[in-house]
């Protein structure tokens, strides 16, 4: 009974703050049925017959999570996930409380999965309440240093709450990154590594600009201390590393990829390797980031015991999902949105965008709101350098547009070619503006440096609707508008897409 009533008050709860567009009403659902009932995600979570997966790291959870999602379906489950809050414990809350009925027990519990993304930090709460049957662990990145702290510091939680998992878990684990392949190193239960054993990767990119601005999060041995040396670098610290000293080195992958060979932007070919089976698999979304997400997926799939077949097809047929690579045609002409919310991220979209010498139409979205992180000099660890001469038309936006265009200043580029919109007037503009009107009141016929000048002022335009309408006016018809936003930018420009009728609301996507 207890469980019904927080049911029908979550549900309540949303239903009334979309009467009152205060948001999607979402997360709310999980915060109200935990103050109810605050047991109430151990007692449905119990109800799923098969389970469920974790998915948790600095980037790719999203990608990574649907592409476990499309497998599933493909496998013939119910796949429940909780894409329409957010990843933090209320989110995962939601992701139950939604699809339970007014008696306190989840619809269609038979054959259900649940795949949930998990925020980094929430991982151990979230870990006490539902036992998961596996957890992926995707990277680890500087992210938020204001809220996350150093790396080491997620590290610590993440085995907190690898300490509480029952040994029927099975861990899937990133070879290729050392600080999540030494979360295997004390677990007593089953280890399943992925990884690139590619020798080389023909990404059309030169290997001497692939190691500028790299930002390495993890440089020594976690037993010695000692400096890691890499026979393969991929990106960032991602690779294979071997400790001189100690002789700590990479894990043998269980799942890798033995070849990649780029055939367009939306189209990667890969052959997967996995104990005695060779496959091809078609990745239908750009960037070495998304092999990564590929591959975990497909690692994750494996553990629980799905068959090739199924990997292949919900693969290959996936769609980007919010944000990541999310493609949405506007006013004839098509947006593509790529979230990059820290340095490695960035440099990774940047590298994707830039690596074949094509001119793009690009918008930045800089933004150091709670959510993004309130601290953004992780920018001059970003290597724009590499947008030097590749863009057609830049537009640059967000609370620190200014900002940003310094970095990007800094770079080289020349500021007569980018178009800045930051998201308000600015104060010194607003007085000048204001003694102009009023001296302009006692003159008859201003001069033209005065007219010339009060009408750049009042041409000049602020926030993201603007900017996004100087963006897409820029971008002839026909051709692709890249948007690269921080993330409370991307729900920015989600929300103003949506109310323009070009996507519907992020939160309505139907479990299959």
């Amino acid at each position: 009974m207890r469980a019904g009533v927080a049911v029908m008050a979550g549900r309540t709860a949303g239903a009334i703050s979309r009467r009152l567009h205060i948001g999607g009403g979402t997360s709310i659902v999980g915060v109200v049925a935990q103050r109810v009932y605050p047991d109430i995600v151990e007692h449905l979570a119990t109800e799923l017959e098969h389970g469920s997966v974790m998915v948790t790291g600095t980037n790719g959870k999203t990608t990574t999570s649907s592409f476990i999602a499309a497998i599933l379906r493909d496998e013939g489950l119910r796949v429940w996930r909780n894409r329409e809050g957010s990843n933090l414990v209320g989110g995962v809350a939601s992701s139950l409380v939604i699809r339970a009925q007014p008696n306190g027990h989840l619809r269609r519990a038979g054959q259900a999965i649940s795949i949930l993304e998990v925020d980094e930090a929430a991982l151990p709460q979230v870990v006490r309440s539902i036992p998961p049957r596996v957890v992926v662990f995707t990277n680890l990145f500087r992210d938020q240093l204001d809220r996350y702290g150093e790396v080491d510091s997620v590290v610590t939680k993440w085995k907190q709450a690898i300490a509480q998992l029952p040994n029927t878990t099975i861990l899937v684990l990133n070879a290729d990154d050392p600080t999540i392949a030494q979360l295997g190193e004390s677990f007593q239960g089953r280890c399943l590594y992925y990884g690139i054993d590619a020798n080389t990767l023909e990404t059309g990119q030169d290997d001497a600009e692939a190691e500028r601005h790299q930002v390495l999060d993890a440089r020594v041995c976690s037993n010695c201390g000692h400096e890691y040396e890499y026979d393969l670098h991929f990106y960032s610290h991602m690779g294979h590393y071997h400790c001189p000293q100690c002789g700590k080195q990479r894990p043998t992958p269980d799942v890798s990829i033995t070849h990649v060979q780029v055939d367009s932007f939306d189209r990667i070919r890969l052959q997967l390797r996995s104990a005695d089976q060779q496959k091809e698999l078609i990745v239908p979304l750009p960037g070495l980031y998304n092999i990564y997400n590929a591959l975990a997926a497909t690692a994750a799939s494996l553990a629980l015991g799905a068959s090739w077949e199924p990997i292949i097809s919900g693969i290959e047929q996936s769609k980007p999902v919010f944000g990541r690579g999310e493609r949405i045609q506007a006013d004839g002409k098509t947006m593509r949105l790529l979230l990059a919310k820290n340095p490695t991220g960035f440099n990774e979209v940047l590298r994707t965008l830039f690596s074949d010498g094509t001119t793009r139409h690009i918008l930045f979205i800089l933004n150091d709101n709670i959510a993004d992180g309130q601290d953004i000099s992780w920018i001059w660890d970003v290597d724009f350098e590499r947008a030097l001469g590749q863009t057609q038309t830049l537009v640059v936006s967000g609370t620190r547009a200014f900002d940003l265009a310094l970095r990007l200043k800094y770079a080289g580029i020349n500021e007569n070619e980018m178009t800045i919109v930051p998201p308000a007037r600015l104060r010194a503009q607003k007085n000048t503006q204001t003694s102009r009107s009023r001296r302009m009141k006692k003159q008859r016929l201003p001069n033209e440096g005065d007219t010339q000048q009060q009408t750049t002022l009042e041409e000049r335009i602020y926030g993201i609707k603007n900017a996004l309408d100087s963006a897409l006016q820029q971008t002839p018809a026909g051709e692709t508008l890249f948007v690269v936003p921080t993330y409370t930018g991307l729900l920015e420009v989600h929300h103003e897409l949506e109310q323009r009728g070009f996507t519907p609301h992020y939160w309505e996507g139907r479990d299959a």
